[in-house]
């Protein structure tokens, strides 16, 4: 547990999301081809408390947690928070134009339900310009919760930039094979989702980015379908670890490999340690075994 040295200085009210996803929209003009190091964006901000009627939505949405309030529910606090911050003028890159790779998140004291955030933001943005390769355009995003000066949770988040439309590679796509997993996995489970599971966890979620809810919405963004949130499916893998163990989750990290289009067949296969408190995990296609997204789990010890 970490206790807070230092008053939060000027937060402002978090905006809520649906005003600053229109707003994002107007980012798509950012062009800053200049050259610059690395720097930090910092932030701070207030933040409503959860209710236990938003705890209870997201937890019957997955039906399996045995957290009071699961961990990954903070990233939909934190993809606001995000967001602020990619509106800044400090930030150079388009909203739209960022694809989510990696979350890890950590519980550090127990979530108070009812009681309000203070949070600490920071973007750690890399060296950029015209001699910067575009696969090193990954920013990272910070985020502190704080409840009564006490750190409850962190989120880090690393995003990929981009390339604006003529900037893509024109090499042809490999055709991706999949390789069998070692006799140490573990299926642990499977579930299908329908077309309408990203629509479904937009009005969870507040995450209502296009390519999650229509066909007709997706084609804008390169995709013939829907793919489901990323997070929708790291919520789904802690709601489904916290089932098996009968233990809550208090770290979990992803790493997002390839979408999944909706409609979907998924497997989650778990890898367990020796100590039983943490694992790897990872969730593939049902029938093609193609790997969508892996990571790692701490469970808590008591």
């Amino acid at each position: 547990m970490q206790d807070l040295q230092e008053p939060m200085a000027h937060p402002s009210e978090l905006p809520k999301l649906p005003g600053m996803l229109f707003r994002s929209l107007f980012t798509v003009a950012r062009n800053d081809p200049a050259a610059a190091t690395a720097t930090q964006v910092c932030n701070e901000f207030n933040a409503p408390a959860l209710s236990q009627a938003q705890v209870g939505r997201y937890k019957d949405a997955f039906n399996g947690f045995v957290s009071d309030v699961p961990l990954t529910i903070m990233y939909c606090l934190a993809q606001r928070v995000h967001l602020a911050q990619m509106l800044d003028e400090a930030f150079p890159w388009p909203a739209p134009g960022l694809v989510h790779v990696s979350n890890e998140l950590e519980l550090h004291a127990p979530i108070e339900l009812g009681e309000e955030f203070f949070i600490r933001a920071n973007i750690d943005l890399p060296a950029r310009g015209p001699a910067v390769s575009p696969r090193r355009l990954r920013p990272v995003f910070n985020v502190e919760f704080w409840q009564k000066n006490t750190k409850v949770v962190t989120c880090v988040s690393q995003y990929q930039v981009m390339p604006k439309q003529g900037q893509k590679s024109q090499k042809p796509r490999e055709k991706k094979v999949a390789t069998a997993l070692g006799e140490d996995w573990q299926q642990l489970t499977h579930w299908q989702l329908d077309t309408t599971a990203g629509r479904t966890y937009a009005r969870l979620s507040g995450d209502f980015n296009p390519i999650h809810l229509h066909p007709l919405l997706s084609r804008w963004f390169g995709f013939e379908k829907p793919i489901i949130h990323g997070m929708y499916m790291a919520g789904r893998a802690q709601a489904e670890l916290e089932r098996a163990y009968q233990k809550p989750v208090q770290r979990i990290d992803v790493s997002f490999k390839r979408p999944v289009p909706l409609p979907a067949d998924i497997a989650l296969w778990q890898k367990p340690s020796a100590d039983d408190n943490n694992g790897l995990y990872q969730i593939c296609g049902a029938a093609d075994h193609l790997q969508r997204l892996e990571g790692s789990f701490t469970l808590q010890s008591k």
